[in-house]
């Protein structure tokens, strides 16, 4: 299976004991593939995989997979920062037959690149489901080098992908001449997404597609048909909006956003506000009402 186009990096609908609101995700899955979404990405950053229990991310991923029914690939992300608890997150998902792993760099320890290859190694002699790469360095402070990916695509028999976030656009050409054609290569970043799709890039696993999946959509299919122009006025024009969503800390701003348009987000768990900062609620008021979304 070739992971492309847009894939939601979903929020994770959670109760005021902060558990999985189950009507809500289902709700939500539904909306997002209506919405035309290419695929859903659950339990990254987006989906506050760090305020839920083992058992609560598993129960998130298997009523994704019951609402999504085949009709686009849903993606388990495991955000754990040693090698134990992957690696039992990872068997779980694996045997719960997710289509995909979304697989975070080991942070905390600072890894060195020889030993981010070895993790990613014995994570992918350990499961049999696809592996999606995952560097966000400045969230983890760990930086994942193209030459080092280069290395684990070439030792290992599951790695299909990566979602790169890299602020830094020459990382991201380079990782895109390596092995763009060999794995797929996936924006994270809304800000860089339309140039990296000039460069090949063959999509991209995006936190305010819950929020805007048309818009997505559309920027996506811009670039695939080499309206590059197209693409980046999109960026462009939605700028003020995406900046906003990311004002505050991730996903708070995104959620309150989807609740204003009436979308089954839940609250952000702690320590993440449930509420955005007065001011970021206005900010997100006026530029919904400005973009016709209110």
């Amino acid at each position: 299976m070739k992971f492309q186009g847009i894939l939601t990096a979903l929020v994770t609908p959670m109760d005021e004991q902060f558990q999985v609101d189950e009507a809500k995700l289902r709700q939500l899955v539904n909306i997002q593939l209506d919405s035309g979404i290419h695929g859903l990405v659950m339990l990254g950053g987006t989906g506050e995989y760090a305020a839920l229990s083992a058992e609560e991310r598993q129960r998130a991923v298997r009523i994704a997979k019951e609402e999504a029914a085949g009709r686009v690939p849903v993606v388990a992300g495991v955000l754990e920062p040693g090698f134990g608890e992957c690696l039992k997150a990872c068997k779980a998902f694996d045997s719960m037959g997710v289509d995909a792993l979304l697989v975070l760099t080991p942070f905390y320890l600072s890894p060195s690149q020889p030993g981010i290859i070895d993790y990613f190694q014995r994570i992918d002699q350990a499961v049999n489901t696809p592996i999606i790469l995952y560097n966000i360095p400045y969230r983890t402070s760990v930086n994942m080098t193209p030459d080092t990916v280069e290395t684990i695509v070439n030792t290992t028999k599951n790695v299909v992908g990566i979602k790169e976030c890299s602020p830094d656009l020459g990382q991201n050409i380079d990782l895109l001449r390596r092995l763009g054609s060999r794995i797929s290569v996936l924006s994270g970043e809304e800000f860089l997404a339309a140039s990296v799709m000039t460069y090949g890039a063959c999509g991209g696993i995006i936190a305010t597609a819950n929020v805007l999946p048309k818009v997505w959509l559309e920027l996506y299919e811009k670039s695939v048909a080499g309206q590059y122009k197209e693409a980046t006025d999109i960026v462009k024009q939605y700028i003020p909006l995406f900046k906003a969503l990311f004002r505050e800390a991730n996903p708070g701003p995104i959620k309150y956003a989807m609740r204003k348009l009436g979308l089954p987000a839940g609250l952000a768990s702690t320590p993440i506000p449930a509420e955005p900062s007065q001011e970021t609620r206005d900010l997100i008021d006026r530029l919904l009402t400005e973009f016709g979304l209110l």
